[in-house]
């Protein structure tokens, strides 16, 4: 299956800087293509967005080569999410 090509545009975001969250991905990638690639359904992927401290590393490996960026880069935006949410609370 050919990888879509929105995965690009948000690595392009994110080395510009516009992209500072993980959920900001979701603002050019759809959910249901993120889903589908790491073979979950939506529901869960939705859930792990609210709670990004409970994606498994190998979640995160598979986004951070889907987006063709360093694993440490994807780190950043899901900390960034993370502290976002815990100040929420």
């Amino acid at each position: 299956m050919e990888k879509d090509r929105r995965y690009k545009q948000v690595k392009l975001l994110i080395i510009k800087g516009e992209i500072k969250n993980f959920n900001q991905i979701f603002d050019t990638l759809p959910k249901s293509i993120l889903a589908r690639d790491l073979h979950m359904k939506g529901s869960t992927l939705t859930k792990l967005m609210k709670r990004v401290d409970k994606f498994h590393l190998s979640d995160l490996a598979v986004i951070a080569e889907l987006c063709e960026i360093e694993l440490e880069t994807l780190f950043k935006l899901v900390i960034e999410q993370n502290s976002y949410y815990k100040k929420k609370r």
